[in-house]
């Protein structure tokens, strides 16, 4: 995607603020202050060409960072309690190297702060949407099983008891259509999957999705569908909201995607699901707990993991870049930024 029609979208999708605290950050005295971490110079004198008014506090580590924020304006990256707190009387501004911002709730001089808080959704979306399709591949064609015969340097014949199956006809049920769900949702549409989705703020249907509902119908849909894929945020209300009654409401052989957090289903729960054949199979790229012990019950069932690597990919570090490139322009000229956290719903 070119940058400008990814900024577009990014923004056009993203809540957004009017204004930053108390109007434009440069009215403390000097220049704007913006903490970043250690980057490449060419990228650092990008970041200078798009703010040439803001001053870049480089820092290598966390207590660099909290011993420098005490008079800057904004930082990103480096957002952990102790350099929140050591800036919690200058900041305007935090921008969140990631999508999830779990970690920072419980940081309440953020939370109940007026320091506007930034993330990095959408960012991650299109290579998360292309593993979790890539499990569906995987599991329907019984790649698992070649992929190691291959290994072995022999002939992989047709397993026993083992159906080919296709995408095409399937329903899907997307949990969360933010950015990543979207993005599930549109790939799986492209493989003949009729997709269903629930979400608590999207309310135009976008066309690749066949019904768009409230997540109080979230039950009433889980029997329809024959894929489950988890793209929620992690939240008090998504914390374990896939367990043992939400497998037994499921279809006989469905198969779970989980690339939100590990958190959002319960693990017990599905190690039973997998042992009775209510969940034939399930795409990790998060556990609970994180990492997955050696030898976990689930390193045994019909189950692909990854280690939390969905998101890695060339694509996604230049749009991280792009949204902080942007978001420190408009900040610098005291415009409105993209992908605004509400903090109170906590994404």
């Amino acid at each position: 995607m070119r940058r400008r029609s990814f900024l577009a979208a990014a923004a056009a999708a993203a809540p957004v603020v009017a204004s930053l605290p108390e109007g434009r950050a440069a009215e403390a005295e000097g220049p704007l202050k913006v903490v970043v971490p250690r980057m490449r110079p060419e990228e650092l004198a990008e970041l200078r060409a798009v703010a040439p008014g803001v001053e870049l506090v480089v820092c290598g580590s966390e207590d660099e960072a909290a011993a420098k924020v005490v008079d800057a304006q904004g930082v990103y990256a480096f957002t952990s309690p102790a350099v929140i707190r050591a800036g919690a009387k200058s900041l305007k501004w935090a921008q969140f190297p990631a999508a999830g911002v779990e970690s920072l709730m419980g940081i309440p001089e953020l939370v109940e702060g007026p320091i506007v808080l930034t993330n990095m959704a959408r960012v991650f979306a299109p290579q998360i949407a292309d593993q979790a399709i890539a499990y569906l591949l995987a599991f329907t064609r019984d790649l698992p099983h070649y992929i190691a015969t291959t290994s072995e340097k022999r002939w992989g014949d047709r397993r026993r008891g083992v159906v080919f199956d296709e995408l095409a006809g399937k329903t899907m049920l997307v949990i969360g259509l933010g950015g990543i769900g979207t993005e599930i949702a549109r790939r799986a549409y492209g493989f003949g999957v009729r997709v269903l989705a629930t979400d608590p703020k999207v309310w135009e249907r976008p066309l690749f999705v066949d019904e768009l509902h409230r997540p109080e119908k979230f039950h009433e849909l889980l029997p329809k569908a024959d894929i489950v894929a988890s793209a929620v945020p992690l939240t008090k209300q998504s914390t374990r909201m896939i367990a043992a009654r939400e497998f037994d409401l499921m279809k006989p052989g469905a198969i779970l995607i989980n690339v939100s957090r590990g958190k959002v289903v319960d693990t017990d729960a599905l190690v039973a699901a997998l042992d009775s054949g209510k969940v034939s199979a399930a795409g990790l790229d998060v556990t609970d707990p994180e990492p997955l012990p050696d030898g976990h019950p689930l390193y045994s069932r019909n189950v692909i993991i990854t280690p939390h690597t969905a998101g890695q990919s060339p694509g996604g570090d230049r749009r991280r870049f792009a949204i902080f490139r942007e978001n420190l322009r408009r900040f610098a000229a005291g415009e409105a930024l993209v992908n605004v956290v509400d903090k109170k719903a906590g994404y």
